[in-house]
Formats: structure tokens, sequence, C-alpha cells
């Protein structure tokens, strides 16, 4: 009988560290893979600077990438890769409503990848992302100059507030760059979400 017991116990604290060890090895691997969608691979900084991803948000992806099709997707984030992955994967993170990994595309370095994720968040109409939305659109509330780069962030404030909007269902609407206007909606939404959000 004790010979028994100090087997099972044996096999028992084996396979709790074969459990942990494996734990912690997917952990490491679906950091590398939110590192390598969310930083920059080039030369420079992201203007306006993106807010970073809270340990919350990132534990949810983590559940998120165990479905095999989230996590395909999410390999194609990879900011190294071509924007028609990164389009491809936007589009089966929407399908399968993957809230958590599309909120992350909005520190992706790409503003194309955000501007994507911003009207699929729309789409798939989920409150819980409403809170890093607001951490978003206060660094989205900038001026940017240039031709190019302010049509491209007057597209964001604009998708932006239209987002934060239909989910809070108090609506600003923004035409092209506003920050002040992006700072009042931001004051409105943020008390909605201080009686809304968990």
């Amino acid at each position: 009988m004790i010979r028994v017991s100090f087997t099972f116990a044996l096999v028992l604290t084996f396979s709790i560290s074969l459990i942990f060890a494996q734990s912690h090895s997917n952990s490491s691997v679906d950091d590398k893979l939110i590192y390598d969608a969310t930083t920059r691979p080039w030369a420079g900084t992201n203007y306006p600077e993106l807010p970073k991803l809270p340990a919350h948000i990132r534990s949810k992806i983590y559940g998120e990438l165990k479905k095999s099709q989230i996590r395909e997707a999410y390999i194609k984030l990879d900011a190294k890769r071509r924007n028609v992955e990164w389009f491809d994967a936007i589009v089966t993170l929407e399908k399968k409503k993957a809230v958590w990994s599309l909120l992350s595309c909005l520190v992706h370095p790409n503003e194309d990848v955000q501007s994507y994720a911003i009207r699929s968040l729309e789409r798939v109409n989920n409150k819980k992302a409403v809170p890093f939305l607001l951490e978003y659109a206060t660094s989205m509330a900038v001026l940017e100059l240039g031709s190019e780069n302010a049509t491209i962030h007057g597209g964001i404030q604009e998708s932006v507030a239209r987002t934060l909007s239909k989910l809070t269902r108090i609506e600003i609407r923004i035409k092209g760059q506003d920050p002040e206007k992006l700072k009042t909606g931001l004051i409105l939404w943020r008390k909605w979400c201080s009686e809304n959000c968990d």
C-alpha cells in the first residue's frame, strides 16, 4: 500500500511539473506572437504613442489563442509580414469575435491595421472593448501634421469615435481630424464606462 502511494505521488508530481512546463512554454510562445504583432520591426517610433496592452488583456488573448483558427490568424499579424496577411487576419478575428485579439491590433505599428481593427470592433459590438478603446482614443486625440498622415489620422479619429458612439450609445460625430471633439467625446464615454464597464 505504501509503495503504491509513493509511486502514485511520484507520477502525480511528474505530471504536475509537466503540465506547468507546458503551460509556461505556451505562454512564452504566446508572448512572442503578441510581441511580433505589436512591435515595430523598423526604425522610429509611432506618433501618436500607442498605449500598452494591459496584463488582463494579454491573459484574455492567451485564452483566444488556444483556438487554432484564431492562432493561425494571429500569426499573420506579425508586423514583418505583408499588409494583405494582416487584413486577412483581422477578417478571421472578426468572424471569430476575438475581441481581445482585435484590441491588440490597436497597438500594431501599422495605422491601416489599427483602422481595420477599429471597424471590426464596431461590427463585433462587444462592450468589453470600451475601456481599452478609451485608452486608445486618448492616445489618438492629438493633431497630426502632413497631408497623408493627417488624412490617415483623421480616419482613425472618425472610426474610433463612431465605434465608441455605437458601443456606448452616446453619439459624437467627427469629420476628419478633430482632437478637441474627440476629447469632448472621451469625457462622455468615460462617464458611461464608469457606470457600465466591469
